[in-house]
């Protein structure tokens, strides 16, 4: 008997701007382009990320997931397990589960990255935040909040 498990289950084309859109941990948009149960058969998640100047993502380690990310536009500084790399338009990184990593934009205007998690999961982690941020009364969710709804997702998060 064939093994279909790794086979997608229809075709997708999505165009700019399309996908599920919801507001990342740093508030800027997040497209989720494919969840890991929409066509992958659970194999990755798919997501497109404006990074806006600033101090980025909190450090975090995925336990569980690969995350690899191509960056589009821009440029971002990457550290990794507390190595800094600067990755320009056109880099690709990969950071193996189990690495303390973040990323931050230290440009003066929006950087664009691509994300894939394998397996995927992640990507759930920014839609119950955005469901969190609009319940707030501030719009706002605190890191004690973050950090336990990354928990469910097999992600550690770390304030600095």
């Amino acid at each position: 008997m064939e093994d279909n498990t790794s086979v997608p289950r229809r075709a997708l084309v999505l165009g700019p701007g399309e996908g599920t859109i919801v507001a990342g941990s740093g508030g800027t948009p997040v497209v989720i382009k494919i969840r890991g149960q929409d066509v992958t058969s659970g194999g990755y998640s798919f997501m497109e990320m404006d990074v806006a100047p600033g101090p980025g993502a909190r450090p975090h380690i995925h336990h569980e997931a690969d995350e690899a990310f191509y960056v589009v536009d821009g440029e971002l500084t990457v550290v990794m397990d507390g190595e800094s790399v600067v990755a320009p338009t056109g880099s690709f990184v990969l950071v193996p589960r189990g690495t303390r990593h973040t990323f931050r934009n230290q440009g003066a205007r929006m950087a664009k990255a691509v994300f894939i998690l394998s397996p995927p999961g992640f990507e759930r982690f920014f839609e119950e935040l955005a469901a969190l941020r609009q319940a707030s009364p501030t719009g706002q969710v605190d890191f004690a909040t973050m950090a336990e709804v990354g928990q469910k997702f097999a992600t550690e998060f770390f304030e600095s």
